[in-house]
């Protein structure tokens, strides 16, 4: 394991002071939580943490992996780690959670403290953390499992409650103002009380209904609705759709509810989140009879349009490919993974917009980073100045995987090479899972190809 420094960047340090001569000052806001409870680390996905100040482009080609969390043996999945209160929680394709400490064992690799396992189970999706509770879907048991977010004093623990489904979930459990939401494969839509329901078995409080042919991504949350992007599949078409549902549901308790609007997205459904009033969709490349096109990364109104189909206020440039592992929101930089290129000589690994547009119908990037391989990407991820993209293999070495670091700001030109390389291994695999960022360390999953181990990679400033 061995980290390339690729570039170093000056850290820019800002700050700014309050004086209001004869007027008190209001009182500090509490600083915000240094965690990574859920995908996308918030409910909007904007996939970044406010709490986190470690990293800046100064320092972070400085960061190598000091410890590896060991949660199964050639079982990864499309899922990754979450962190909250010093706890590290993670899933895998047998059908297990397990938890461990962020502050490491002492040993290398480290055991969990912790597991719960779903019987015939698999996992292939994010957990998410909240009001005590750590909930888990699985792609095969029609449930959604509440288990306790702090253990149960015991090796192997039991769910505090599940929740009833129609099918099996294809996406992770988003949580927003104490509920649970999460979708399955032919298209509903859950919305569960996230404290349960005072019983071992509890049923939604409403579910949204798309079309049965088509499965449900990881849902966001804001501005009132829940959105949720879909892989909507016909003999002759894969494509897919954003659909649109009041938080409220539709007014009876276990009803089943339409969406408030729809949109087509021009590819299969890989990623939605949400800035002020604007949500936006990535759509990867569309098969069949139909027609593909270079504009993958769309933006609408987050209250939709007043008709029941809207269309999209504007478009951006992903390249044919389309978005690959998801997208991130810091400020007014929009951020994508692709695989794409804007100049034939690169490959891309992430592309840069302004969130609030360029004047036109169709944005181009303002600057892409390249990477070494067409290969899975995770989810950009941002803390402060800087960018995080996960991907394997990645520095074109056959089978390695790691995670490339970028400027925020760019480079000042079109095309931007990372700033450091932090590579895992060299015999490894991994399929695109999500990194997360807290406690002043960076978390990566991938499969060990040299042992058979999946781990989790923990690395920090060294």
């Amino acid at each position: 394991m061995r980290t390339h420094s690729l570039r170093t960047v000056g850290s820019v340090l800002a700050g700014f002071a309050l004086v209001l001569a004869g007027v008190s000052a209001p009182a500090a806001a509490a600083d915000p939580v240094n965690s990574w409870p859920q995908y996308g680390q918030n409910a909007l996905h904007t996939g970044t943490n406010p709490g986190e100040h470690a990293f800046n482009t100064g320092n972070i080609a400085n960061v190598k992996v000091v410890s590896r969390a060991h949660f199964g043996d050639n079982t990864t999945n499309h899922g990754g780690p979450v962190i909250s209160d010093g706890k590290m929680y993670v899933t895998n394709f047998d059908g297990d959670l397990s938890v461990f400490a962020t502050a490491g064992c002492g040993a290398d690799p480290c055991e969990p403290l912790w597991r719960a396992h779903i019987d015939d189970g698999t996992i292939d999706s994010t957990p998410a953390v909240a009001g005590g509770l750590v909930f888990v879907a699985s792609t095969n048991i029609h449930q959604l499992f509440a288990f306790p977010a702090g253990g149960c004093g015991a090796a192997l623990c039991k769910p505090v409650w599940t929740g009833r489904m129609l099918d099996g979930a294809t996406g992770s459990v988003t949580i927003a103002g104490g509920i649970a939401y999460v979708g399955d494969f032919t298209g509903h839509l859950y919305a569960f009380r996230a404290a349960g329901c005072g019983k071992a078995t509890c049923s939604p409080l409403w579910i949204g209904a798309g079309l049965t042919n088509e499965s449900l991504g990881t849902p966001a949350v804001g501005n009132g609705f829940v959105y949720v992007t879909s892989f909507q599949s016909t003999p002759d078409l894969f494509t897919g759709r954003v659909l649109a549902f009041s938080i409220a549901g539709c007014g009876a308790s276990t009803a089943t509810c339409k969406p408030s609007w729809t949109a087509d997205i021009g590819g299969p459904g890989q990623a939605v989140a949400v800035a002020g009033n604007t949500v936006f969709t990535g759509s990867s490349t569309l098969f069949g009879d139909g027609v593909n096109t270079e504009f993958h990364l769309m933006a609408f109104a987050g209250g939709g349009c007043g008709h029941a189909v809207c269309k999209p206020i504007r478009t951006y440039f992903t390249g044919g490919f389309g978005v690959e592992g998801g997208l991130a929101i810091a400020g007014n930089v929009l951020l994508a993974s692709d695989n794409d290129t804007i100049d034939p000589r690169f490959i891309g690994g992430v592309f840069a917009y302004s969130v609030n547009g360029c004047g036109k119908a169709q944005c181009r990037p303002n600057w892409m980073g390249l990477s070494f391989a067409t290969a899975p990407a995770s989810p950009p991820v941002v803390v402060d100045d800087v960018v995080l993209l996960g991907k394997g293999p990645a520095s074109g070495f056959p089978v390695d995987s790691g995670f490339f670091t970028y400027n925020l700001r760019g480079c000042g030109a079109t095309v931007c090479e990372p700033i450091s390389l932090v590579q895992l291994g060299e015999q490894e695999g991994y399929l695109g899972s999500p990194l997360a960022v807290a406690d002043h360390k960076i978390f990566m999953e991938s499969n060990d190809n040299s042992d058979g181990h999946s781990y989790v990679y923990t690395a920090a400033l060294t």
